[in-house]
């Protein structure tokens, strides 16, 4: 049992490196490093898929549980496909949506199967292991290793593009944070990691990817004010309150000083005219969109334009990209999902009696509210962007079932005890009678 077990977890740790936005499925069968859906990737990926369902069937009763695990989560993946019936490329959207399906169950599989202190040191093994790959391939094979192209010596490592492993860089210094607070691991390597994290992160020159580590590590610090009673609370929350609106002010007062110190311009390196464009094509189709991944396919689409112009396929914006692909159906389910995440998570950091998880998934929700303004983080396929957001809206899923099964519990426990104690009626009558 030992040895499948190992097996199980190498396998599933492998799958999370796959989806690691990394150019291994390209190097490992010989395709072109630049371009992430080439046809030899594509087939590495179909492999993955095969792992995926063997993961998944060999456990028939997490099967079971994967259509339900999540409500909004299902809803999403039926409206990819649906949206293949109103969609500009029906074929590409069907494709794309099947990646999405397989994305998707991964995350679903990882939150049923695991504990949360195993989901987070499988994710931190994978990552870690790209790193330490980054490493190699930026000293050993910089032409692969630095960018050389629009960001010239930006440090992109395994990883297809900088901001990518801006990226996934911050989900391992969330992990590792989370691994170092929770003393889940050896504290020298765990350090050691985060410190390679950090660097990485510099070197890449993702300005979000510095901001966002910045951000979950004050978000991880600042869960432990949000516990205890009022006392503690209310000088805690009012201390955040003013930390932020003072963030708020000097951001809006010397918010060019602090573009161009994160190397960014005022368009956000080109990005509001970007959105302009995609606002435009929105208005034209608000209601459902144009069909999950078909509004950057095709020669002739409709941001054909940004592709053979600035080679770009994204909105670089989560909610405009949600938009375009399902409209507002796919925008208010996306919000739902976060919603949750953010309150409940919220919440449950607050009275739970293990707050360990909840402040993880709080701060992970903090995360994607941040990421989402400048990067299309939402529903992408084959990227442990959308794993991660799945096993956090799960885990809050379950968590809230659980809550409920042990409430019923209780109230029947307590209702045959009542039942227990109430004196029989035929004892009753007698102790009545003259």
């Amino acid at each position: 049992m030992k040895v499948l077990e190992v097996l199980e977890k190498s396998i599933t740790v492998f799958c999370i490196m796959s989806f690691g936005g990394s150019m291994l499925p390209a190097l490992l069968t010989g395709g072109d490093p630049a371009n992430p859906d080439a046809p030899g990737a594509l087939m590495y990926f179909m492999a993955v898929y095969v792992l995926i369902l063997a993961l998944i069937t060999s456990r028939p009763s997490l099967a079971l549980r994967i259509p339900t695990a999540s409500p909004a989560l299902s809803m999403i993946v039926v409206l990819t496909f649906l949206s293949a019936i109103w969609s500009l490329y029906p074929d590409a959207t069907l494709r794309r949506s099947v990646a999405f399906l397989f994305t998707t169950l991964f995350g679903l599989y990882l939150a049923l199967r695991y504990t949360f202190p195993e989901i987070i040191r499988m994710i931190a093994t994978a990552l870690s292991i790209l790193l330490v790959m980054s490493y190699v391939v930026v000293f050993a094979v910089p032409s692969i290793g630095l960018d050389a192209h629009m960001h010239v010596g930006a440090w992109k490592g395994i990883f297809w593009q900088k901001n990518v492993t801006g990226r996934m860089m911050v989900w391992l210094v969330l992990c590792l944070l989370w691994l170092d607070w929770m003393r889940e691991g050896k504290r020298w390597l765990v350090r050691s990691l985060l410190l390679g994290a950090l660097l990485l992160i510099v070197m890449s020159r993702s300005g979000t990817g510095l901001v966002t580590s910045i951000l979950v590590a004050s978000v991880l610090f600042v869960t432990s004010f949000v516990r205890g009673d009022i006392r503690r609370f209310a000088p805690g929350m009012a201390f955040i309150g003013a930390v932020a609106v003072i963030a708020a002010i000097g951001g809006a007062t010397f918010w060019h000083d602090i573009l161009y110190m994160l190397g960014r311009d005022p368009t956000l390196t080109g990005r509001t005219v970007l959105w302009e464009h995609t606002l435009h094509s929105i208005q034209d189709r608000f209601l459902l969109g144009y069909g999950y991944g078909a509004y950057w396919f095709g020669a002739y689409g409709p941001g054909s334009m940004f592709i053979h112009g600035w080679g770009i396929d994204s909105a670089h914006n989560g909610w405009i990209e949600v938009w375009l692909d399902l409209g507002l159906p796919g925008v208010i389910l996306i919000a739902m999902i976060l919603g949750r995440i953010l309150i409940q998570g919220f919440f449950a950091n607050r009275y739970a009696a293990n707050r360990g998880e909840p402040a993880w998934i709080f701060t992970l929700g903090c995360a994607f509210l941040l990421i989402s303004i400048s990067e299309s983080v939402f529903m992408e396929r084959h990227s442990l962007n959308w794993i991660v957001l799945v096993i956090a809206v799960t885990r809050l899923v379950q968590r809230s079932r659980m809550l409920r099964l042990h409430a019923r519990h209780m109230k029947a426990q307590a209702h045959a005890q009542m039942q227990a104690q109430a004196p029989h009626p035929v004892f009753a009558s007698a102790s009545r009678a003259p």
